[in-house]
């Protein structure tokens, strides 16, 4: 813990050294983040932001404010940013970014929804929105329960448990995509699948794509994940994951898998936890996250101590691609060019141009794999006590 308190103290420290030599009263470009108290902002996207504005030089002057996760200090950033001049704002909202939003349409500022959506209604929302492809990543992780429990022998007639767990509804269209993209996958087989969940939520859902989805598939999804939201918390993953444990009793499931659609690597790790604590846990665990904590990286390269347990998969989403992605479209409204110029344009979301950055999927079962994107790259240092149990010798 007090490594990670002098890490945030000190990227907040870069922040404020972080303006390329410009004078605080006049900046171009604007970044508001949720929490510096969070690794994902402060240490990757934060980090990343620094970056690559710097490679910007003079001209693109820049500055980054967190919102300890306070949607009216939110607003006061922005606020603040519009106040010192900011042309575009790139923001990645704690809620909804309403009042975000509406602060920016009034000043005329050029907003960039930075993997999270950012708006009040459809005529009040974010210029511009730069996401990975959401459904997709729900899909990889629908399709590694499936590919595992197909490969483990999992029928109609034999059954193998299934326990389903969702982030945040509110986080839209993020959580919601997850969801349906991995339902696109699990759906047409569920017929494999005991379902342990206290509520069965998910039995009646209809087959839904991204190509084919509408507001009906929209309430139905969200209607099926609400008892089941973990609003990205690790501890209301686990208190969830908890209650379902619980109803299992102190029957013995030694000789049985379990399948878990986990919403991200967080609650991942505190779902998977709960089960360990089972009298006759599961002989084998397979469980889905996303977001390649570090934690997961551990699981991922084959030790479960400082992994919290096994989790089999983890969708990689490069933040610093994203992070490329969102300054690119910041740089190109302030050169007078096309906002996704350069950029892979895909579907549009609530009709905002979006740019797509591309995803990866990590497992346990190849460990080389999440070596060389992860640890050659350079994106990861493989010398960080978290990894410090594991043997990289025969990947190098």
């Amino acid at each position: 813990m007090k490594k990670f308190t002098i890490l945030v103290f000190g990227l907040m420290f870069l922040l404020s050294l972080s303006l390329t030599g410009c004078n605080q009263n006049s900046i171009k470009i604007g970044v508001v983040l949720p929490d510096a108290s969070e690794e994902r902002w402060a240490n990757q996207d934060g980090a990343f932001f620094i970056t690559e504005l710097n490679k910007l030089g003079a001209g693109y002057e820049y500055e980054i404010l967190f919102s300890e996760g306070d949607e009216s200090k939110e607003v006061q950033n922005v606020e603040a940013l519009i106040a010192k001049g900011a042309q575009v704002i790139i923001i990645t909202v704690e809620g909804s970014g309403a009042g975000a939003v509406q602060a920016a349409k009034d000043a005329g500022v050029v907003l960039i929804a930075h993997d999270r959506m950012a708006k009040k209604d459809l005529t009040t929302i974010a210029n511009y929105y730069t996401t990975f492809n959401s459904w997709n990543v729900g899909k990889a992780m629908g399709e590694h329960l499936v590919d595992e429990a197909t490969a483990n022998g999992c029928t109609s007639s034999n059954k193998c448990d299934l326990a389903i767990f969702a982030g945040r509804v509110a986080d839209w269209p993020n959580a919601t995509y997850f969801f349906g993209g991995a339902f696109e996958e699990i759906q047409p087989k569920l017929s494999i699948f005991n379902i342990i969940n206290i509520n069965d939520t998910f039995s009646g859902l209809s087959l839904y794509t991204e190509a084919t989805f509408n507001d009906a598939a929209k309430n139905a999804l969200q209607t099926a994940m609400l008892p089941v939201d973990t609003d990205w918390n690790a501890e209301t993953a686990a208190t969830k994951a908890a209650a379902v444990v619980a109803q299992l009793g102190s029957t013995d499931k030694s000789g049985k898998d379990v399948y878990v659609l986990a919403p991200n690597d967080d609650t991942s790790a505190a779902i998977r936890q709960e089960f360990a604590k089972m009298p006759k846990p599961y002989a084998n665990y397979y469980t889905t996250g996303q977001d390649a904590s570090d934690v997961t990286l551990a699981s991922l390269m084959g030790d479960p101590i400082k992994g919290k347990g096994t989790q089999t998969m983890t969708v990689f989403k490069d933040t610093s691609k994203l992070v490329a992605n969102s300054v690119r479209i910041a740089k190109n409204i302030i050169d007078g060019k096309a906002g996704l110029d350069g950029l892979t344009a895909g579907p549009k979301i609530d009709g905002v141009d979006t740019a797509y950055t591309a995803i990866d999927v990590l497992t346990i079962d190849n460990k080389q794999h999440t070596y060389d994107l992860i640890f050659k790259t350079g994106y990861k240092d493989k010398n960080s006590s978290t990894f410090s149990n594991i043997n990289f010798t025969p990947y190098q």
